[in-house]
């Protein structure tokens, strides 16, 4: 059996739990998907915070590799030597490309369980069509999944920085300069 089918079906039966606290069925899909929103939400936050704190040195010295490559190229160029110039610049623009791909590695990281969770509304939910309320014209698993996994990711950003383990990933990204930390890291803020 296929790895992924193996363990949506094993997840199954605590995923599908929460569809069927509702008596009724459409609350009961919009309350189940909303936790299964919220549950991503908060497994990708924990990644990203873990991966951001097992490697924060790391993430430090890009920053520090870049913004010293800039500011070498910059007192190159104030005093006119072109050529110490060009070198440091290529050196500030390659350590650039680090913290580029650094920091589209470290925000997806966090969207791993969305994916998940859209793999197991399919095979759930698949030709259900979901009514809006209000609405009498149905949307798809995945778009009604995607909005409500918006608004809460939206709505849990404004909450993690008083939550204990996520306080605390913020506090390491923090000791990063602002500079460093809007250069490298998801939203500016420290990602965690």
């Amino acid at each position: 059996m296929d790895p992924v089918l193996w363990l949506l079906s094993w997840v199954d039966p605590f995923l599908i739990a929460p569809y069927r606290l509702s008596g009724h069925p459409v609350a009961g899909w919009w309350l189940g998907t909303f936790l299964l929103a919220l549950w991503c939400t908060i497994i990708g936050e924990l990644t990203l915070a873990a991966l951001y704190r097992l490697n924060h040195r790391h993430i430090k010295k890009v920053a520090a590799e870049m913004n010293q490559g800039h500011h070498q190229s910059w007192q190159a160029l104030k005093q006119g030597n072109k050529l110490a110039f060009k070198g440091f610049n290529d050196m500030a623009n390659e350590a650039f490309g680090k913290a580029f791909f650094l920091q589209i590695a470290m925000g997806s990281s966090s969207l791993w369980p969305a994916f998940f969770a859209l793999a197991w509304l399919k095979k759930r939910f698949y030709e259900v069509p979901i009514p809006l309320p209000g609405v009498e014209w149905p949307v798809t698993y995945a778009a009604a999944f995607i909005v409500l996994y918006i608004l809460v990711r939206i709505a849990f950003s404004k909450l993690k920085k008083r939550l204990p383990f996520f306080k605390g990933s913020l506090a390491l990204a923090r000791s990063l300069t602002p500079d460093e930390r809007q250069k490298l890291l998801p939203g500016g803020d420290g990602g965690g």
